[in-house]
């Protein structure tokens, strides 16, 4: 059987599972998408992904994706929720295509769906931030400047934005063939909230479209701050995974881990909590005498997952992590570097240029070795056998915790600015 074919004939199910998904998630800030809308959309996309597999080529859905972009972003629609949408229709995809199709055709067709999602997701990333950018311009005008006038957005004449739009927590500029992505929700001091890792997410994909070989990931300037960590207020209040894999924070991880060049987190400031799982993820850390470290989970009586657990255990000594994780207690620059938290600890008027410097020596080399090499020590230090049984019993001792009243003391006691009193219940 064909595969556009094959695939085809799951068409309503996809959707349905999708738009479910969807509905679970919902974690979009001000998103008034109805079901209707989401299942239109849905299918759209669908319709776009099955016509590129069977025509063996991205263009139809990247010519319809900047379209769509230009579309959203006049129309006045947040990115999250379209961001999600291609997340989440590959994730069943993926189910579909595993149950569809024997191990002999499995690898291939699930390579073939995400290369053409990931093409789709890449250039209406790139098209919305290019199409945002023209601040001070009415929507309609900046609409009409990126697709020339005919509705017709060409990639070539839709060039990547030096800033993000307006009030986004996340700003971007490009040097060379050197992205950088800039964190900058100074009112919750770079907290990792949905929007944020989002934009970040957009942001790794529009800078991978315009072929990026290596990025910087910072704060803004003048912050003493480097992340607070998972925004505290977006956790959920027991009886769900605060970690799940769909969680935003797991997903911006992965979008790090996976960017096919070289990612520097360079810190000036505190990072705290979820944040050092994001800077560890980076491929190199470079810092000033301003950082600190600190892994707060046990403050909130956040179980923490056994997937970011093992990014710690990949970069850092047992006895360490256990003395970080069981106090709170952060680390300082100089113990960071020694360590190992940090690849290089300069000073704080040196931290840009010797930053920068280092990413554009990588620039230099070869992007499909860096590529392959990069991609061959995630796989080789991410997984690691474990039995079913032993996973399982993990996640309900995971599950007891954060169902418990502990973690509900955790983050009532954040909330309100005081300690918590933790009883082991």
């Amino acid at each position: 059987m064909e595969t556009s074919t094959a695939l085809a004939g799951a068409t309503e199910q996809v959707v349905s599972e999708a738009v479910a998904a969807l509905e679970r998630r919902d974690q979009a800030p001000g998103r008034a998408a109805s079901p209707e809308e989401r299942r239109r959309d849905v299918r759209d996309l669908l319709k776009l992904v099955l016509r590129c597999v069977q025509e063996g080529r991205a263009e139809p859905i990247t010519k319809a994706c900047e379209r769509m972009a230009a579309g959203r972003f006049a129309a006045g629609a947040d990115i999250v929720e379209a961001q999600e949408i291609f997340n989440v229709l590959e994730e069943v995809l993926w189910r579909h295509v595993i149950a569809i199709f024997a191990e002999e055709q499995r690898i291939e067709v699930l390579g073939l769906v995400n290369a053409i999602v990931g093409a789709g997701k890449d250039a209406f990333a790139q098209t919305y931030v290019a199409v945002a950018s023209g601040r001070g311009d009415r929507p309609g005008q900046q609409l009409t400047a990126a697709t020339g006038g005919d509705g017709e957005a060409d990639a070539g004449d839709l060039p990547f934005a030096a800033d993000d739009f307006a009030g986004a927590p996340v700003r971007t500029e490009v040097l060379g063939q050197v992205g950088v992505i800039i964190l900058d929700d100074r009112r919750k001091r770079n907290a990792i909230s949905a929007r944020l890792a989002h934009g970040v997410v957009a942001a790794l994909g529009g800078l991978r479209a315009q072929g990026m070989r290596a990025v910087v990931l910072r704060a803004a300037a003048g912050t003493n701050v480097w992340s607070s960590g998972h925004d505290i207020d977006e956790l959920p209040r027991g009886r769900r995974d605060p970690l799940g894999y769909n969680d935003h924070i797991e997903g911006l991880l992965r979008a790090v881990r996976t960017f096919p060049a070289p990612v520097i987190a360079m810190v000036h400031g505190t990072v705290w909590g979820g944040a050092l799982d994001l800077v560890l993820s980076c491929d190199l850390v470079t810092a000033d005498e301003t950082a600190s470290f600190a892994i707060t989970a046990a403050n909130l009586g956040l179980p923490y997952n056994t997937t970011g657990l093992l990014h710690f255990i990949g970069r850092l000594p047992i006895n360490l992590i256990k003395e970080m994780f069981f106090t709170a207690v952060p680390l300082d620059a100089q113990q960071a570097r020694e360590w190992m938290v940090v690849n290089h600890l300069v000073r704080s008027a040196e931290l840009e240029a010797f930053t920068f410097e280092l990413a554009a020596t990588m620039a230099t080399k070869s992007p499909m070795a860096m590529a392959v090499i990069k991609e061959q020590l995630r796989v080789l230090t991410d997984y690691q056998p474990i039995a079913a049984q032993v996973y399982e019993r993990l996640q309900g001792l995971r599950r007891e915790a954060y169902d418990s009243r502990d973690y509900l003391e955790g983050l009532t006691a954040f909330a309100e600015k005081r300690p918590p009193v933790f009883r082991g219940t």
